[in-house]
């Protein structure tokens, strides 16, 4: 079942609640343990990427909270301020400490009305980045799955760059005849209203995102790096999130998945449908470890 739920420090935030089916996970988290105390109660939350509202592109976010649903995972997408059916009020600060503040307000109205205690957050885009200085600022964020998350070049990135983005067109004998003929008959783009630029995402540098991150790693929180191929101009090839973040080398807290198959949605059915498995098993596998651990440690603490 699907709640809509109002809330947020000005009644201004909308988002949707999924149910989980019911499953052993759900039956074992309601039951107390020796002392009173119970397993913690897991819900994931789903950031919007730029302005798209809540359901995600192509309805993304709508198809990964039926998937969590049926593994016994519930949900929770929702508009940030300004985007879809959220009003762009109490919105001061930069963009990710807004974020970050939301990100709380719907955790803080979660756990009220459900009794969720610790949450996993999935962001792609700027969605991911979001999910970083949320994770900082709050400790009931236990993992977060990051869709073309933040990237730097390195020195192994230019020559698959090249291969990927640049090569294919080389070859490619149509790609000349237009190029000679913009030249010769001045062919302008149709398309001059639109000027070329870079994504307007900002990321840190690269020794700051590294500090940041090892110190989620060092709290115990749980990260997969997903990048597909639409982020080519800045990630190409499958260990360079080792080489950008060398300290994060042999961290089991950290997953790193490339598929430059991908496109930056995954629009493709056949893709669309790998990127969900890949991200729904990684929270289901993620949320078990998590209640392993802490049942193991609410029955040790209960025996003393």
């Amino acid at each position: 079942m699907q709640t809509p739920h109002v809330f947020g420090e000005h009644q201004h935030l909308y988002g949707i609640h999924r149910e989980a089916v019911a499953s052993d996970r759900d039956a074992v988290a309601s039951q107390p343990l020796d002392g009173g105390d119970s397993e913690p109660k897991i819900a994931v939350l789903m950031l919007t990427a730029g302005m798209l509202t809540s359901v995600g592109p192509s309805r993304l976010h709508v198809e990964l909270a039926d998937e969590l649903s049926d593994l016994g995972l519930p949900s929770f997408r929702f508009d940030h301020s300004g985007i879809g059916e959220s009003l762009a009020v109490g919105s001061n600060g930069s963009s990710l400490e807004r974020a970050a503040s939301e990100v709380r307000q719907a955790m803080d109205m979660l756990e009220r009305e459900y009794g969720y205690s610790h949450f996993m957050l999935f962001g792609l885009c700027s969605g991911a980045d979001d999910a970083i200085p949320a994770a900082v600022e709050d400790e009931r964020i236990i993992a977060a799955s990051l869709v073309d998350a933040c990237g730097y070049r390195t020195a192994g990135h230019w020559v698959p760059f090249v291969r990927r983005k640049y090569l294919p067109k080389l070859v490619r004998l149509s790609k000349w005849i237009d190029l000679f003929r913009g030249y010769f008959q001045g062919t302008k783009s149709s398309a001059s209203t639109m000027p070329i630029g870079s994504d307007i995402r900002e990321f840190p540098n690269r020794q700051q995102s590294e500090a940041i991150l090892l110190g989620l790693v060092d709290r115990g929180i749980r990260l997969q790096f997903v990048y597909s191929g639409g982020v080519i101009d800045y990630y190409s090839y499958a260990n360079q999130f080792f080489d950008m973040f060398p300290r994060l080398v042999n961290r089991d807290e950290i997953a790193v998945v490339y598929q430059p198959r991908w496109d930056h949605v995954a629009m493709l059915q056949e893709d669309r449908t790998e990127l969900l498995q890949t991200v729904v098993s990684w929270f289901d596998t993620t949320a078990k470890a998590f209640l392993n651990e802490t049942t193991t440690q609410l029955v040790c603490a209960s025996m003393t």
